[in-house]
């Protein structure tokens, strides 16, 4: 197809903030990335979600083809079973991903990842002054925690990581003895958790630089970090985008934003707002939509249709005046052109649609592109188009969106009391006291 304007008038007509900031505030921006995903982790404490072993190697797998470099795929120390399902994943022998398991600075967690095969592994604390208060730590305790874990993981051979957990509402002197203290003992690499995404760009940016300035540049040798961010304010790609402008070569991301609350950073938006800003991830974007509806399935947790890059409406257009505008060029209404990842664009019929929009719905779907059809005869089916779909019962939509709803509950369902109690009288009617019991 034919458009109205070359890629020469492009450059003219298209400004790039993005390039004009970047290259008057000078940063120093890093030339690639390895994105780390927490996915099978992180993405699995969303509420009421369960993995199976076969789906976690299958996303695994998937996830290791498109280019992530490191993923966290469980916490061995939690039951028999987490660790049968991350000894399995690590022996798949993933071809380009590193696996990686997680555990608290305590010596039998760090035996857990031993028993699992793990080279790797992710050590982890809380370290803000609610959660010391709510531990009943000091901060000297933790540090001689944190020293005694990661000495120990690299006596048993161990690439470890360090996670500052809730680090974004820590007492800067406590955040940086941390991370200090880490690295010394032997972690390869750090990482600044926004665990309840208190962030914005500004403190996110604000606080990577002061832990620069004061931990990593010290540093006789090189010290990568990473950011992990939470969505509860809607901030979390920004955020990780942010962190990655300020040397974050490790931005923490899970696929369709799932997590926690509200979740965390979207994988494929991360990946694709630093690709096009020239930052290389090694995702392969055009795989990322089937990534994304494997997940979406095995979540049973189903995607906003307007979600960013991998949602159904992300290149669809309905308003007429918009379709005509995409048929003269599609980025007059597009930021990049959906091949890119792995989408196709789409055109709806309804209430706002126009006549050059009629016009491509009849020339695609009909191919009647020799036909001359008046121009009265345009009206007609345009004022046609919109009468039929303003006459859609709104009575029988809600209907419909009603039992959507509830077979929504359905799925997203987790023990409720009535099960809790039922199970909790199962085991504990012996300890009832008699008093308690029902009289017969």
């Amino acid at each position: 197809m034919s458009y109205k304007f070359t890629k020469e008038e492009l450059k003219e007509l298209l400004i790039d903030y993005n390039k004009v900031a970047l290259k008057e505030q000078k940063l120093d921006l890093p030339s690639k990335v390895c994105i780390w995903d927490e996915t099978l982790r992180d993405g699995e404490q969303s509420p009421t979600v369960y993995l199976t072993l076969e789906e976690k190697i299958h996303l695994a797998k998937l996830m290791d083809e498109i280019g992530v470099k490191l993923i966290a795929v469980g916490f061995p120390a939690v039951s028999k079973t987490e660790k049968k399902i991350v000894k399995a994943i690590v022996n798949e022998n993933c071809k380009n991903a590193t696996i990686l398991g997680i555990a608290r600075p305590k010596k039998e967690d760090i035996n857990a990842c031993i028993d699992v095969d793990l080279k790797e592994i992710v050590i982890f604390m809380p370290i803000s002054p609610i959660f010391r208060k709510t531990l009943k730590q000091t901060p000297e305790q933790q540090l001689e925690m944190i020293e005694e874990a990661i000495h120990y993981a690299k006596d048993n051979g161990f690439k470890v990581n360090w996670v500052s957990e809730d680090g974004t509402r820590c007492d800067f002197n406590h955040l940086i003895n941390v991370f200090k203290t880490a690295i010394a003992a032997g972690a390869e690499r750090i990482v600044l958790g926004d665990t309840v995404g208190v962030l914005t760009p500004l403190s996110t940016s604000y606080l990577i630089k002061r832990i620069k300035n004061d931990v990593i540049k010290p540093q006789k040798k090189e010290i990568p970090m990473g950011i992990h961010t939470h969505n509860d304010f809607g901030l979390a790609v920004a955020n990780t985008i942010t962190g990655v402008f300020e040397g974050c070569t490790y931005p923490h991301t899970c696929i369709n934003g799932y997590g926690e609350r509200a979740g965390n950073a979207a994988l494929e938006e991360v990946a694709t707002n630093l690709e096009r800003i020239g930052i290389k991830t090694g995702i392969d974007l055009t795989k990322l939509p089937e990534l994304s509806e494997i997940c979406e399935k095995y979540f049973c947790q189903p995607l906003a249709l307007n979600k960013a890059i991998v949602g159904e409406h992300a290149f669809s257009h309905e308003s007429g005046l918009h379709i005509a505008a995409i048929l003269a060029h599609p980025l007059t209404y597009e930021p990049i052109n959906p091949h890119i990842v792995g989408r196709r664009r789409k055109f709806y019929l309804g209430k706002f649609s126009g006549s050059k929009s009629i016009l491509n719905a009849l020339k695609q779907k009909i191919k009647v592109l020799d036909l001359d059809i008046p121009d009265e005869i345009i009206k007609r089916i345009v004022l046609e188009v919109k009468k039929k779909h303003e006459e859609t019962s709104k009575k029988e939509l809600r209907k419909s969106f009603k039992i959507i709803k509830q077979e929504l509950e359905k799925v997203t369902k987790g023990v409720g009391d009535k099960e809790f109690f039922e199970i909790v009288n199962k085991y504990a009617q012996p300890y009832v006291p008699d008093e308690f019991k029902p009289k017969i």
